[in-house]
């Protein structure tokens, strides 16, 4: 594994870390945040997670979720680390500030995207891996600094989330086998389950029946839907908990993809997400287009405007523009 040396010797010559994940935060980068630390604090390190957004209410019930930050005593920091942001825009903080990676403090940007833009002193990026907790699985061995069973458990959330439980294409023998080794190891796959799956609310699900009752599917196979602010207030739910409704999108007969428009009243952007089973389509290139990425079967992005509901899901750009689906 590439620069697995240098990244041992920047962890042990720290001594206060930062450790970012990306803005609406998933199970991948909340559960590799959690191991990483979690190894750097047995080794004496004082560690501060880090996350621009507030983690999703789902994963409540895992351990260290009222660790994350929004703020930390940045002359204290001797080094950065990355997990799964695919770039500085991804983590916001160094869009505000750039001297976060201007070199002066070491930055190891560890992650799994093929759109990632290496923007760390040191990078490990390995889009082949099904995740970025997977990623770190394989450094932790390569390190020989052992696992606890609160480790497993954050990893195996991470693998979890990314292949959809198993179930999406990414999901190779070699996954498989580290999966089995993570519950040896003492992994909590129940805590996990309960967090990906037995967590809706009442809000979520009336919202999903919106989703699901929206759906059309068009000529070309793409399947569409969508909820507006004015939906999400009526039922009282928040864009966080509509994403999960994707999946069933993509499940529809004959789809080349699905996509799922919702608003983001916080951040005042309509958030799109992208999924796809077939091996022919590339939407992170798509998602790309519109300032968004992630990986060739499931991506996302997100546009300035606000989302109309009339014959057919719209968005409306900040300039007056209409994308229609």
């Amino acid at each position: 594994m590439q620069n697995v040396n240098e990244i041992r010797e920047a962890l042990e010559k720290a001594g206060d870390i930062v450790i970012f994940s990306h803005r609406s935060p998933d199970g991948d980068t909340i559960g590799g945040n959690l191991a990483l630390r979690t190894l750097l604090e047995m080794r004496g390190k004082r560690v501060s997670s880090v996350c621009a957004d507030p983690l999703p209410h789902v994963y409540a019930s895992m351990p260290g979720y009222d660790s994350f930050a929004q703020e930390w005593n940045r002359s204290k920091v001797d080094l950065y680390i990355n997990v799964d942001g695919s770039s500085t825009t991804q983590l916001v903080y160094p869009e505000k500030d750039p001297t976060i990676i201007d070199g002066h403090v070491p930055f190891i940007n560890i992650d799994h995207h093929v759109s990632n833009t290496s923007f760390g002193t040191i990078n490990l990026v390995r889009p082949e891996a099904c995740s970025t907790t997977f990623v770190l699985y394989e450094l932790f061995c390569a390190f020989g600094w052992g696992i606890t069973p609160m480790m497993a458990t954050y990893l195996l959330l991470g693998i979890y989330y990314d292949t959809g439980s198993l179930m999406h294409s990414n999901t190779s023998a070699d996954v498989m086998r580290v999966c089995a080794e993570l519950m040896r190891l003492g992994a909590d796959r129940n805590l996990v389950m309960n967090v990906l799956y037995r967590t809706r609310t009442p809000e979520q699900l009336r919202v999903w029946g919106c989703v699901l009752e929206r759906v059309s599917q068009h000529s070309d196979g793409v399947v569409i839907s969508g909820v507006t602010d004015d939906d999400l207030h009526a039922y009282g739910a928040s864009s966080d908990e509509v994403g999960g409704a994707v999946d069933y999108l993509n499940s529809v007969s004959g789809a080349t993809f699905a996509v799922l428009l919702s608003h983001d009243r916080r951040k005042g952007v309509v958030k799109g997400s992208t999924r796809t089973r077939r091996d022919d389509i590339d939407l992170a290139a798509f998602c790309k287009q519109l300032g968004g990425g992630g990986h060739r079967q499931a991506s996302g992005f997100g546009v300035g405007g606000t989302l109309k509901k009339r014959e057919n899901i719209s968005i409306i750009g900040e300039n007056g523009e209409r994308f229609t689906f």
